[in-house]
C-alpha cells in the first residue's frame, strides 16, 4: 500500500454519494450546490448531516434560515451539477443560468430539481467546525423519493458524475 492524500483517497472510494444542496437565497431564489460530504447521522430521530467550506455561500445561507433540502440529483442533471459546482451562489443564479427545471415541496419556500430522486427536508440542528469545513447536523422533517430515477454519483474524486451500475 502507498501513502495518499485527501484527493486521491477520494478517487479510492468512488463513487461518491452526491447530493444538491438546496437553499433559500436572500431574493427568495432557490441556490443549488453540488456536497459529496453527506451522511445519514441517525434513525431516531432522522438525522443527515452535511459539510460545506467555511466561506461557503449555501453554508451560510442554511445557517442564516435553518433550512436545506439535502437531494440526489437526477441523471439528467449531471453536466448541470457540474456547472454549479464551478460558480458560486452569491453572484450566479444556478437555476436561471443552467435551466433547472424547478419544483415545489409543500410546505417549504425551497424548491427542488424536477428530476430529483430523494429529497431530504430538513431543519438545521447544530454545527460544528470540522477543519476547513463546517458540518450541518440536520434533522430530517421529510422524505420524498422518485423510484424510477437515478441517481448521480462522483466517480474518479469528484472529477465525472453518473449514475452508479450494480455489478
Amino acid at each position: 500500500m502507498k501513502e495518499l492524500n485527501i484527493m486521491e483517497a477520494t478517487a479510492y472510494s468512488s463513487p461518491n454519494p452526491l447530493t444538491l444542496i438546496c437553499s433559500l437565497n436572500e431574493d427568495g431564489t432557490t441556490n443549488l450546490a453540488p456536497i459529496c460530504f453527506v451522511s445519514y447521522l441517525s434513525f431516531n430521530p432522522p438525522m443527515a448531516g452535511f459539510a460545506t467550506g467555511k466561506q461557503s455561500h449555501t453554508g451560510e445561507r442554511v445557517r442564516k434560515t435553518g433550512k436545506a433540502i439535502i437531494t440526489i440529483p437526477g441523471e439528467s442533471l449531471a453536466d448541470a451539477v457540474m456547472a454549479c459546482g464551478r460558480s458560486t451562489g452569491a453572484v450566479t443564479n444556478k437555476v436561471a443560468e443552467n435551466h433547472i427545471e424547478m419544483r415545489a415541496v409543500d410546505g417549504s419556500r425551497i424548491q427542488i430539481p424536477a428530476d430529483t430522486k430523494l429529497a431530504m427536508v430538513a431543519t438545521l440542528e447544530q454545527t460544528v467546525e470540522t477543519g476547513d469545513h463546517i458540518l450541518h447536523i440536520c434533522r430530517v422533517d421529510q422524505f420524498l423519493g422518485a423510484e424510477d430515477k437515478k441517481g448521480l454519483y462522483a466517480w474518479n474524486g469528484f472529477g465525472k458524475v453518473a449514475p452508479a451500475a450494480e455489478g
